[in-house]
């Protein structure tokens, strides 16, 4: 019998010696998977987005959304380019300003890598919008510059010439951003092109600010500014934050020139030829792309960010090509709301907005960039006002004190853009204080 019990023992001490050794295997494991994940998340306090987030910054930064660099330039008196891509094969596109009479006397030569001299293309034109009369200058449309060759190699280079041109070994020769063919790692992300209107000039740098960082929270994060006039400090500023990694905001800045040729023509003809630029700049780098104003706000009323509320179009299968916003006008010289008047920003301070000043406002879009460079004709969807808004605040004429109905829409998001670290980085670096 002793000797059972001592076989017992034995084995009951191997069977613990076993367990002892694979449990030590398996803690070992999970202390070092712990060790881990403490270490990668220490730079990341206080967020709550998933792992796939950790990405984000670095996939938006390959997008280069300042290639290529841009600048208007003068072909003839009545003929301007301002940049070139590529988004199909064997064509080049080109966003152009002229008139009728100029644009019909073009050609176009695309430059190869590997071919010692251009090869000669064919030349059409797509106009963009309607014709404006200039008082300085006649009828000037902007216009998609259209050059097809029939090349199997990547175009590096375009210049356009008349037959009337005389010097056409100094032609301008633009260079060619060739664009993804494919979106399929963008469509969550959404590029906003920013514009400087001359009513508004100049911006304030806080106003700007509170702009980047309202829109930062609604994940329309991807700013393309197309820059007239701003301070080289601010964008350095802007730039260096959007750089840094360890910091818990999540936005991408890039500025682009924007030395526009004429200033007597309608704002709303320059804001087609920038938001067309825009489209062809962001094509298959984002799923979305808008164009707006400093002074204007894309308010939401239920979601917190405007890609799910997309998404949710597209899952109650009510997607489009685009969709239009509609807009509400806050007349700036209005008296601050008694209730919020020691709010920071101007745009919490101003709650009433002027339905009489929305006549004659031109629309703002949020469009699928590959889809609505390429069709002539496209599905758009309206934007019901119960879902989103967007606010313009600017100086109204004929404004009587008082008119205006109350709508606090913004204030939804005032506390979320007050604690923005965007906002508070900013103000840190300027011993501003925030109320």
């Amino acid at each position: 019998m002793r000797k059972y019990y001592q076989a017992a023992l034995a084995v009951t001490a191997v069977v613990s010696l076993v367990s002892l050794l694979i449990y030590r295997h398996e803690y070992n494991r999970l202390r070092y998977v712990l060790e881990v994940f403490n270490y990668f998340g220490k730079p990341w306090p206080r967020r709550t987005e998933n792992c796939s987030n950790f990405y984000r910054p670095f996939a938006a930064l390959d997008a280069k959304f300042d290639e290529p660099i841009p600048s208007w330039q003068r072909l003839e008196d009545d003929l301007y380019v301002y940049s070139a891509y590529s988004i199909n094969d064997m064509e080049v596109r080109a966003v152009g300003l002229g008139t009728v009479n100029g644009v019909a006397n073009v050609q176009c030569l695309v430059f190869f890598e590997n071919e010692g001299k251009p090869i000669l293309g064919s030349f059409r034109f797509i106009p963009i919008g309607s014709a404006i009369t200039s008082k300085k200058a006649g009828k000037y449309k902007g216009y998609h510059f259209v050059c097809t060759h029939t090349s199997n190699e990547t175009p590096t280079g375009v210049t356009f010439v008349t037959k009337s041109n005389k010097y056409l070994n100094y032609a301008p020769i633009f260079p060619i951003k060739v664009q993804p063919r494919s979106g399929k790692n963008s469509q969550n992300r959404i590029g906003m092109c920013v514009m400087q209107e001359a009513s508004t000039r100049p911006m304030r740098p806080l106003d700007m600010v509170g702009f980047i960082s309202f829109h930062a929270l609604g994940r329309m994060d991807n700013f393309i500014v197309y820059d007239s006039g701003i301070s080289n400090e601010f964008n350095v500023k802007l730039r260096e934050m959007a750089g840094d990694f360890t910091s818990p905001w999540r936005f991408t800045y890039t500025v682009v020139p924007w030395n526009f040729p004429f200033t007597e023509l309608d704002p709303s003809v320059i804001r087609e030829i920038l938001e067309v630029d825009c489209l062809y700049r962001t094509h298959n780098n984002v799923g979305y792309a808008v164009t707006l104003a400093w002074n204007e706000y894309v308010i939401l009323k239920y979601h917190r960010a405007m890609i799910d509320l997309l998404a949710d179009f597209k899952r109650s299968k009510l997607a489009a090509d685009r969709y239009r916003l509609k807009t509400a006008v806050f007349c700036t010289q209005q008296a601050d709301d008694r209730r919020h008047g020691n709010l920071t920003l101007t745009v919490l301070r101003k709650t009433k907005s002027d339905d009489a000043s929305v006549v004659g406002e031109y629309p703002v879009y949020v469009h699928k960039p590959h889809v609505t460079l390429l069709n002539t004709r496209m599905y758009t969807r309206e934007i019901g006002r119960d879902l989103a808004v967007m606010n313009r605040y600017k100086y109204c004429d004929n404004y009587k004190d008082g008119q205006g109905t109350e709508d606090p829409s913004i204030l939804r998001f005032a506390q979320d853009i007050q604690n923005s670290s965007i906002l508070r980085k900013y103000l840190g670096l300027y011993d501003i204080d925030i109320k």
